[in-house]
């Protein structure tokens, strides 16, 4: 299966966001870096979501779905370093990070 890919255009940055597998035919790659919080500017291009809110670059690589940044395991999911998004342990996971 051959996805799209989109990364950011700021300076040092390493986000790069992969088209979801579940993306519909018709459904461009746009509307899908929209949802997940990535700005298109036709000047300065892609930004992903830790550059936008300010708390980018992505530094260092990881698990996160929407910039793949680095994420750190808490009670509550998996929280990206850089945008803040929350992955969710499946349920067969047994944390308890009390």
């Amino acid at each position: 299966m051959i996805r799209d890919a989109a990364t950011c255009d700021t300076s040092g940055c390493l986000a790069i966001y992969l088209e979801p597998d579940d993306l519909p035919e018709e459904r461009p790659i746009e509307t899908a870096l929209e949802a997940a919080g990535w700005v298109l500017d036709d000047a300065a291009g892609h930004a992903c979501p830790g550059c936008v809110r300010g708390t980018g670059p992505v530094l260092e690589r990881g698990e996160c779905p929407r910039c793949c940044g680095s994420t750190v395991d808490l009670a509550d999911g998996a929280v990206c370093h850089y945008c803040g998004h929350v992955s969710p342990h499946p349920p067969e996971d047994d944390y308890d990070l009390d």
